[in-house]
């Protein structure tokens, strides 16, 4: 996953969701802009998570790339022959590529 992805899905989901109460003065308007915060760190996890995985009705991996279905399964596919094998002898219905499960080391 991208630095640019993750700006642009943060910049959408503030759009969306973002408020603000008026005046920080009230007790009730700290707690809800923190209840704000916490819900959007929530979101914000389980977006970066379900954002890797693919649907395999919808899209198959490239070839040549270390993939793992949702089995936790890992493969990678040499052609559409070898898709093919794979896919019959152990079905499943999401994958992602393990590049995109590891920890994005950009700043």
């Amino acid at each position: 996953m991208k630095k640019e992805d993750i700006e642009k899905a943060a910049g959408k989901y503030a759009e969306e969701n973002s408020w603000y109460p008026g005046e920080t003065s009230y007790e009730s308007d700290i707690i809800a802009i923190e209840e704000s915060f916490a819900d959007a760190f929530k979101a914000g996890v389980k977006w970066r998570i379900n954002s890797v995985w693919h649907d395999v009705d919808n899209e198959l991996p490239e070839y040549n790339r270390h993939v793992v279905n949702e089995d936790w399964f890992d493969f990678t596919a040499k052609d559409e022959k070898d898709l093919k094998r794979i896919m019959n002898q152990y079905p499943f219905k999401r994958w992602a590529y393990v590049d995109d499960l590891k920890p994005n080391m950009e700043e």
